[in-house]
């Protein structure tokens, strides 16, 4: 293979999956437990992108070969670089509308390995356990993005003669219409997925995401989107006094409402002058107690220490004793009090 841009790239990849398939196995029993913590999900994550892929890239490239056999013809090279590969054959042998079905060939295995897993993460009864959800979910989003947005937009960026090259340009305008109506579903169906609420929420379920985040599409957490016409007279105070204290702090500030299993929390996060990325959290619970916590930050895949405690009402306090709460406890966290 020669030293060349993917090779090199290749060699990274490589060496990074090494050390990710080391990581997967000296944690195996405890990545695959019923506890999936998000060490485990970081893991699983990290294994689709640098394990899976490659296996479906594979496949992929065996699909152009199947299809070039199955029609008679000769494979005169190939080359698989783990994220990407090539299969070479004499194009004179077929005919343009086999030409097209060899280059669509590899794209439907991706097809098809991406309906499998959603199949098993969705249809399965009883469901399988979360980390295997999340290693499957993952490895379909990645490998149907790299299908069908990745491998597309590079042929066409980079002038290679790639599978979607030739289709688009197959010299045969119902064969490239159809597989650009192919394309276009696939990825609406992902879109969809992505964004559907039952759908986000189905996904967060089979994979034990904790109450009030949401999977990233690309795996991780992330803080789930809450309607605003769905909060709660507690939420609403949250959200007013959020509002005020935010509108007056020097820097910019990001809110946004977490739900978690007893209550409700607003997170305000902003750069602080001394301590880089700064958070409070004002959490309203069930039984009406209200507190203000200082929340402190951890590497990625690492489980955070336990809040500070700054503030704390028995009760809601108005909105305006929790607005000045929350800017006495921001100007404790700037200082790092």
């Amino acid at each position: 293979m020669p030293l060349g841009p993917f090779a090199i790239i290749s060699l990274f990849y490589v060496v990074i999956g090494i050390r990710v398939l080391y990581r997967l196995i000296r944690s195996w029993s405890t990545v695959w437990d019923r506890n999936f913590t998000q060490s485990d999900r970081s893991t699983v994550d990290e294994a689709a992108f640098f394990v899976l892929v490659p296996v479906s890239v594979a496949l992929h490239e065996l699909g152009h070969t199947v299809a070039i056999w199955a029609m008679g013809g000769t494979v005169v090279d190939f080359g698989f670089y783990g994220f990407a590969g090539y299969v070479s054959y004499f194009p004179a042998e077929f005919s343009l509308t086999q030409r097209t079905i060899i280059a669509a060939a590899g794209s439907l295995v991706n097809l098809l390995l991406c309906l499998a897993a959603f199949g098993l993460v969705f249809l399965r009864k009883p469901p399988m356990r979360a980390a295997h959800n999340e290693l499957l979910l993952q490895f379909a989003f990645l490998s149907g993005l790299n299908a069908f947005i990745a491998y597309p937009l590079l042929d066409l960026a980079s002038g290679m003669n790639g599978d979607w090259r030739q289709m688009y340009d197959s010299g045969v305008p119902w064969l490239s219409g159809l597989i650009v109506v192919i394309q276009a579903a696939v990825l609406y169906a992902g879109y969809w997925l992505a964004t559907n609420a039952r759908s986000k929420a189905r996904m967060a379920s089979l994979t034990d995401v904790t109450p009030g985040y949401e999977r990233g599409l690309l795996g991780g957490l992330r803080p789930a989107k809450i309607d605003t016409s769905t909060l709660s007279p507690a939420e609403r105070t949250l959200q007013e006094a959020a509002s005020r204290v935010t509108s007056g702090w020097a820097a910019p500030v990001k809110s946004h409402v977490q739900r978690f299993a007893g209550g409700t929390a607003m997170v305000l996060e902003w750069s602080g002058s001394q301590d880089g990325r700064v958070a409070v959290a004002a959490r309203s619970f069930e039984n009406g107690r209200t507190d203000i916590v200082r929340l402190a930050s951890s590497p990625a895949g690492s489980t955070p220490p336990p809040p500070k405690l700054l503030h704390q009402w028995p009760t809601l306090p108005s909105t305006e004793q929790l607005t000045m709460g929350l800017r006495v406890a921001m100007e404790a966290a700037e200082r790092g009090s």
